[in-house]
């Protein structure tokens, strides 16, 4: 093929192809997203997060007066939570968040009322990660902990 002279349509065939390869470059660096790395959280409170993931959080259910609150605590603000039913999403929740130091306090609370029939997790979301949190059945008064450094 290096003996060969370098022809019109060979000189065309080899831009075109260029061509091709330069634009499949771009287009798949443009439209890039990474895959959301799922991390499971299972208990009442503590600390989750998982070796490869930057985003760590800490998470506390709690109950009062019928009245359920879900905290969390995390270096970077959520972009969204919703209640997963039968893997499908329920609607967004409403949140108050607090700045604390360099951390975000996030709180979500609902009544047993409000709870949508058959819920299987709670979910957050932060860029790439995305949070699932067991829902626990059965929610006894704990007493809040306090955020201790990660």
């Amino acid at each position: 093929m290096a003996a060969e002279k370098l022809t019109r349509g060979r000189l065309a065939q080899i831009i075109v192809m260029l061509t091709l390869l330069v634009v499949a470059f771009f287009w798949r660096t443009l439209i890039y997203t990474p895959r959301m790395a799922i991390i499971e959280c299972k208990g009442m409170n503590g600390f989750c997060g998982t070796s490869q993931s930057q985003e760590k959080v800490e998470y506390e259910w709690n109950t009062k007066n019928e009245v359920i609150h879900f905290s969390l605590v995390s270096e970077s603000k959520p972009h969204s939570a919703f209640w997963e039913q039968k893997g499908k999403q329920a609607p967004e929740l409403s949140q108050s968040q607090s700045q604390e130091g360099g951390k975000y306090r996030v709180n979500w609370q609902w009544s047993r009322v409000d709870l949508p029939a058959n819920i299987n997790m709670f979910n957050v979301v932060f860029d790439q990660y995305q949070f699932k949190f067991n829902y626990p059945k059965r929610i006894n008064k704990v007493r809040f902990v306090s955020y201790l450094s990660i």
